[in-house]
């Protein structure tokens, strides 16, 4: 099909799905014309509108305003948004319902979780603005980097499921967003070699996926002298890009890469430009301070706690939350000329890679889906002590899930293989390291070690 006809697809399928995306999409494409002072000034009017919104609808805010005296239509913003307090994620799960907009239109709403990787899984809810708005930010990025919509787009993501149990419509679904992948939860040499193979012949312009997996697969191309393989642009997310792996993939694939961050509690957040790779903040619809252990602000540039209010969700509206992760904020301007504030050494979660004695390699990520929407394990991590042993600790709220944990270590023993021995181990707190950064994925094999190039003969299926 050719790429006009696939541009009407995008625009025809896109609008049914989000409705009113390619306004939203205009809309903000706009704020890179603005001024920093007017960028900011948007923002604000953004926020207050999100503030009276909640004062007007959301009981929990209502509450909140009351006591601190908070008055949204005439408060000096952001400056006053210190006085409100933090929005934690034992707030959330002991005030959800009191958090929800009412009257609540539960055909606008859709649950999401986290992983719980950060501690006890969190649920909440997000409306069809968010997920409207969370597309056209996406779409806005990828113009950043010279990617269209609906150009091909080649993933090293973690699937639960493998293509080939998708149902007629996951997979016609794929087929409309052009989108190909490579399992990250269930990697080997030959699964990474055949992913190669097939890119090379499918030429697709934009590949993303975690960064350790994309390290995975530079390496697989680089040993098999795979190096035809180039992209317009490659987007490494959900983990912390570390130089090495930036250089690694780079050289690999001939093609700048481009770090990525958000959450599923608010989506794209902040996204390197192509020409000096600052990671700004993407849109006045992202508010983010950053505040110290006691919850004061600091100063411009020292590094503290991400504190984010997503200014697009009005289902559950999350004003002033603290998601754990580390960076510093900068309003100091880039040469790019786009006016939004810049993060800097971003500090998120820390996420390695478990090998199997059968030559597969597992993404974290993998783990951390076994334990989505579990509102009984307050905190849980993997550690990996030898290519056979695997432990697993986990922190309960309330009783511990004896018969649940029993199925995560058979659900593990069958991606690692009979041969591994899983010990879960029931604890009372998992301590956070001096750097701050919470690890729920540890392994203490040495990649150097790790008998890749030996893996057994893996059927798998990349449509």
């Amino acid at each position: 099909m050719p790429d006009f006809l696939w541009s009407l697809h995008y625009r025809l399928f896109k609008g049914i799905e989000f409705p009113g995306i390619h306004q939203k999409l205009r809309n903000i494409s706009n704020e890179s014309q603005l001024s920093t002072s007017e960028w900011k000034e948007l923002r604000n009017q953004n926020l207050r509108n999100l503030l009276i919104f909640a004062a007007n609808n959301v009981p929990y805010y209502q509450m909140v305003f009351k006591q601190t005296g908070f008055d949204p239509h005439r408060a000096k913003l952001p400056d006053e948004m210190i006085r409100l307090p933090i929005l934690t994620k034992s707030t959330v799960r002991h005030n959800t319902p009191q958090l929800i907009a009412q009257p609540a239109r539960k055909s606008h709403m859709f649950e999401n979780a986290t992983g719980g990787s950060t501690g006890r899984p969190l649920r909440f809810f997000q409306d069809t603005n968010y997920k409207t708005t969370g597309a056209a930010l996406d779409a806005y990025v990828r113009a950043w980097w010279n990617i269209k919509p609906y150009d091909r787009t080649a993933l090293v993501w973690g699937e639960d499921r493998e293509f080939y149990d998708m149902s007629l419509r996951e997979r016609f679904y794929r087929w409309r967003s052009r989108k190909r992948s490579l399992n990250a939860f269930r990697m080997n040499h030959e699964t990474l070699h055949e992913f190669c193979r097939m890119l090379n012949r499918w030429r697709p312009p934009y590949l993303m996926g975690y960064a350790s997996a994309l390290e995975a697969l530079a390496k697989c191309a680089k040993d098999n002298g795979i190096n035809t393989l180039k992209f317009r642009a490659i987007q490494s997310t959900a983990e912390v890009l570390y130089p090495h792996q930036r250089t690694q993939i780079e050289e690999a694939f001939n093609t700048p890469v481009y770090n990525f961050y958000g959450s599923r509690e608010s989506s794209n957040l902040a996204a390197e430009c192509p020409e000096h790779r600052n990671l700004h903040l993407i849109s006045t619809w992202r508010y983010v301070e950053i505040i110290d252990e006691k919850g004061r602000s600091v100063q411009e540039g020292e590094p503290g706690y991400i504190v984010l209010t997503d200014l697009s969700n009005y289902a559950m509206p999350f004003i002033r939350y603290r998601n754990e992760d580390i960076a510093r904020l900068t309003h100091k301007p880039c040469l790019c000329g786009r006016p939004s504030p810049i993060l800097k050494d971003l500090l998120g979660r820390s996420t390695d890679i478990i090998y199997t004695p059968r030559g597969h390699i597992i993404h974290g990520e993998y783990f951390t889906h076994l334990f989505y929407g579990r509102d009984d394990i307050r905190q849980f991590q993997i550690r990996q002590t030898a290519l056979n042993r695997l432990v697993v600790r986990y922190v309960p709220l309330g009783d511990p899930p004896v018969q649940y944990m029993r199925q995560v270590a058979a659900k593990i023993r069958s991606t690692m293989g009979e041969e591994v021995t899983i010990d879960i181990e029931l604890c009372t707190d998992i301590p956070v390291p001096r750097s701050g950064k919470r690890c729920f994925t540890i392994s203490d094999i040495d990649p150097k070690d790790f008998p890749i190039s030996k893996a057994t003969k893996h059927s798998s299926h990349i449509p």
